[in-house]
């Protein structure tokens, strides 16, 4: 009995482990292309990793932070900053964030990333899927 309720305990602990949100540092580029804020989210995949291009209008002028968590064949990303009720002046902003996820293994990733609704609850924003080698 009590070899059962340490393999169980154990089980638990290693699922906790692997959903952890993990901080994501984003580094704001200088100069927003038109075209990175059209697309939202670009993928480029480097050796064991990827680099994540996300632009978005930020007109409330949001402090922007991110989570992540790699999961399987899954990389989702919680963005947090650009407020889901937009109350702000109608000012285009254009920003831009790029940040790299590493120590991934060479396959197919799916990407995700997930923004706050208006009711707090985070939703699916933008998604792509590329190959990582």
């Amino acid at each position: 009995m009590k070899l059962t309720v340490c393999i169980i305990l154990g089980a638990v602990s290693l699922a906790a482990r692997q959903d952890e949100w993990q901080i994501l540092p984003l580094a704001r580029l200088d100069t927003a292309v038109d075209s990175v804020v059209a697309a939202g989210l670009t993928l480029t995949p480097r050796s064991k990793a990827l680099e994540i291009v996300v632009g978005f209008d930020n007109s409330c002028q949001a402090k922007v932070s991110a989570n992540y968590q790699a999961h399987g064949a899954v990389v989702k990303i919680r963005l947090t900053g650009p407020p889901a009720v937009r109350q702000c002046p109608a000012v285009n902003r254009p920003e831009a964030y790029r940040a790299q996820v590493s120590g991934l293994k060479p396959k197919r990733y799916q990407v995700i990333v997930y923004t706050k609704d208006k009711r707090g609850q985070w939703r699916p924003w933008k998604a792509a899927v590329t190959e990582v080698s």
